[in-house]
């Protein structure tokens, strides 16, 4: 049973684009038939004689042999055996983002308005270009900039202040003091600004350290869905220009990622931890309060950082699965070495 879409959104295309055009508009080398011609998009192993694909990582390669797409776009300098009708870029994911964006424009979004169900305070200003739709509640000297979109039932708090052109998804919630830059995406269930974990024993119970400060989110910033960013202890909670985040990632109090980071979906990033910028955190990264990371520095997924990363590169702390007989024998063997004090480097064998 089929319990997809009756027809993708990708084949509903009409307008039809040759390989001349397509590699123009990425400035790729066009080779094959110059008039052949597609409508849209699709994945490589799925894709008909009227869809452009692309090919850009070896695992894909294996796909080149049987693919039935119109067009594909390889990279610069492969040596796969292809003889289809292809786009030559010099970044194929690149190229294919820009055709994905030429063929398949977001729909139109009609004339500014405020839903009649919104709930915005007499204090808020909002730009007379914006669109708040249904169920939105805004607080009390709140800003809203030029050609904002706030979606359905989104919570925005009071003295918060959204840059121009910056889209909020459905149900997403925005706390006081939280600032938001310009052109940036906050997906649907974001939560920005609520409070830290602060908490300090008293006696016999755990007691609420109050947390006073905001978020400051740059320009240009992605925040993927069911994130949550906590507003600063004192200070703000800082996210700098061009930031980009997946889904379900927990930043803590007084954190502060520099420009153009990346980080994957699942990380934890503990309070008053500092990210470099042009940072790299794979899925499900780890990282302990008050650890600082320099510039450049990748970190590969399901690590654990505890120390601060001084020296710019790739870290690892996880340990790749093994069949699980194999991981066991592994295991011993390593207990083996630990209790009899044996290292790498020793001339002492192992019992």
């Amino acid at each position: 049973m089929n319990y997809g879409r009756k027809l993708s959104p990708s084949k509903t295309n009409t307008k039809k684009w040759t390989l001349s055009e397509l590699a123009g508009q990425v400035s790729g080398c066009a080779e094959g038939n110059a008039e052949k011609s597609v409508t849209h998009v699709d994945e490589l192993q799925l894709a008909t004689e009227d869809a452009i694909s692309h090919c850009s990582t070896f695992a894909q390669k294996k796909f080149l042999k049987s693919t039935s797409a119109g067009i594909v776009i390889l990279p610069e300098g492969n040596n796969w055996d292809y003889d289809g009708d292809r786009i030559i870029a010099k970044n194929s994911r690149i190229a294919f983002a820009q055709i994905v964006d030429l063929m398949h424009p977001e729909p139109a979004i009609g004339r500014p308005y405020i839903d009649e169900s919104a709930s915005v305070h007499p204090t808020a200003t909002i730009a007379e270009s914006a669109i708040i739709e249904s169920n939105v509640v805004i607080g009390k000297n709140t800003e809203i900039g030029e050609n904002v979109i706030v979606g359905a039932g989104t919570v925005i708090g009071h003295d918060v202040c959204i840059g121009q052109s910056t889209t909020i998804d459905f149900n997403a919630s925005i706390y006081r003091y939280s600032i938001i830059g310009k052109n940036c995406r906050i997906y649907s269930g974001v939560v920005l600004g609520a409070s830290g974990f602060s908490y300090e024993r008293d006696d016999n119970e755990w007691r609420l350290i109050k947390n006073i400060g905001g978020v400051t989110i740059g320009d240009n910033v992605d925040i993927g869905a069911s994130t949550s960013i906590d507003r600063g202890s004192i200070r703000d909670t800082i996210i700098g220009n061009g930031v980009k985040i997946d889904n379900n990632v927990q930043i803590g109090h007084n954190v502060e990622i520099g420009d153009d980071s990346l980080i994957v979906g699942n990380v934890g990033i503990a309070g008053s931890a500092k990210i470099g910028k042009r940072c790299i955190l794979g899925g499900q990264v780890s990282i302990v309060s008050h650890v600082e990371i320099t510039d450049d520095v990748t970190v590969q997924a399901c690590s654990l950082i505890t120390k601060s990363i001084s020296v710019s590169g790739t870290y690892s702390s996880s340990i790749p699965a093994k069949e699980a007989s194999e991981w066991k024998r592994n295991l011993a063997g390593l207990s083996r070495m630990i209790k009899n004090n044996y290292s790498p480097g020793s001339t002492r064998r192992p019992d």
